[in-house]
């Protein structure tokens, strides 16, 4: 067994080395002329109180030094170990010199986490620079991450939660059956049962996620809102997710069986929450089309405004949420798996990472990953290095990408896409 577990983690690390050795990406002669990073914030605090969160509990939950949503000590410290390995990823490549203060540009949302991961990855990424954090202000919605609240995205609401509902076949009940393994697993690791399904009476003012009723609520804002395991579930693996990068010490709490492997299985409810309610076509370009064609305007070199960041920029930093990422990776139909995580998972940090480069024929070409720091590499805050890379997934671009190592998505082709998949009346109010 010891062998086994042994021969798993070689095999781990070696396909996450592996992913994220850009090496053959580029040929010699190919020159890295712009960079957008559009990433989640770091690791932060659980939204839910501990005592909400131990009602679906045996035992108690962490406590974060932190009030709820905010990034912690350790999440800061984490962004900066990958604002690190990004400025040691680009010095080599020859897209930033020491002292070059005005190459990085930041842009966050408004949320004090958002601000917080920017201005920790500035450390790292800029080091030595006193780096402006850009917002839109104080008391303001940001259409990059809020189009509909901003007033620039004006959609048909009852159009966006009949497509939600449409892939369900207007219901439920089959969508949250397919899941009931991922269901009883997480049930059995936070009750602390050693046979699944959990007892019925699990304790007073305890509840089981099974037992949450799957349903549509038409009040759900932009798109539509989802009730029953899967959204219960959802915000408590994504709890679970922040306090083990943490760092938080369950065992020490009376926790047994929580390991990463058991996190793998029960982040499966997540994704496929997030799946339905955030990666359906027509909500992808409600939510992602302002988002979209202000990225491209800044790929292509757009002097007319709409470019994020200054003309001198050479890399441009946008700090937002999972949700984010989720709806323009939808938008886009991009796809990846990372090691230790759900395909499509976006863990704290994690990014999408569009660079323009020119290749030595003349042609320009986008060259998109996913990119997170592994379970791993969180939990334990290992610097990152090109020798201890973080998890790295090449991107294809469908309608776009070509059969190249990098999946090579010529200019001209990459903003004809972009263009198609957007919807103008979500751009302009």
């Amino acid at each position: 067994m010891r062998f086994v577990a042994s021969l798993t983690s070689f095999l781990i690390l070696a396909l996450t080395v592996g992913l994220a050795t850009p090496a053959g990406a580029q040929q010699a002669g190919d020159r890295l002329e712009k960079v957008v990073i559009l990433t989640r914030h770091g690791v932060r605090a659980a939204m839910s109180s501990p005592e909400n969160l131990e009602t679906a509990s045996a035992r108690p939950w962490p406590r974060f030094s932190v009030p709820a949503g905010h990034l912690t000590p350790n999440g800061a410290a984490l962004s900066t170990l990958f604002g690190a390995y990004y400025r040691e990823l680009y010095t080599s490549e020859g897209l930033l010199t020491a002292g070059d203060c005005g190459a990085v540009y930041y842009w966050a949302n408004v949320t004090q986490r958002t601000i917080a991961t920017a201005e920790a990855l500035s450390e790292g990424l800029s080091p030595g620079c006193a780096s402006m954090v850009h917002t839109v202000g104080e008391g303001r919605v940001d259409p990059l991450f809020e189009p509909v609240g901003a007033g620039v995205a004006k959609p048909d609401l009852a159009l966006a939660r009949a497509a939600v509902k449409g892939r369900v076949g207007g219901g439920l009940a089959a969508w949250s059956a397919s899941h009931r393994d991922a269901v009883e697993t997480l049930d059995a690791l936070l009750m602390q049962c050693e046979r699944r399904p959990c007892p019925v009476n699990t304790g007073a003012g305890k509840r089981r996620v099974i037992d949450a009723v799957p349903a549509f609520d038409d009040n759900g804002g932009e798109t539509v809102g989802i009730a029953g395991p899967e959204a219960f579930a959802s915000g408590v693996t994504e709890s679970l997710l922040m306090a083990w990068a943490d760092g938080q010490d369950f065992a020490g709490l009376g926790w047994k069986g929580l390991d990463q492997d058991t996190l793998l299985r029960v982040f499966a409810l997540h994704q496929a929450e997030f799946d339905l309610r955030l990666r359906t076509p027509y909500v992808d370009q409600v939510a992602s089309s302002y988002l979209a064609s202000r990225l491209l305007a800044t790929l292509l070199g757009d002097a007319d405004g709409a470019a994020i960041g200054e003309a001198s920029s050479r890399i441009v930093v946008v700090v937002g949420h999972d949700g984010t990422l989720a709806m323009l990776a939808g938008l886009l139909r991009l796809d990846w798996t990372a090691p230790g995580y759900q395909p499509g998972q976006i863990a704290p940090g994690g990014a999408l990472v569009f660079e323009r480069w020119r290749r030595a024929d003349g042609q320009r070409v986008i060259r998109a990953r996913f990119t997170v720091q592994t379970l791993p590499q969180l939990r334990e805050r290992t610097p990152l290095s090109s020798t201890t890379p973080p998890a790295v997934s090449p991107l294809f671009i469908p309608a776009c990408s070509e059969a190249t190592t990098a999946f090579d998505c010529p200019l001209e082709v990459f903003d004809w896409t972009v263009r198609s998949a957007v919807d103008r009346r979500f751009i302009h109010p």
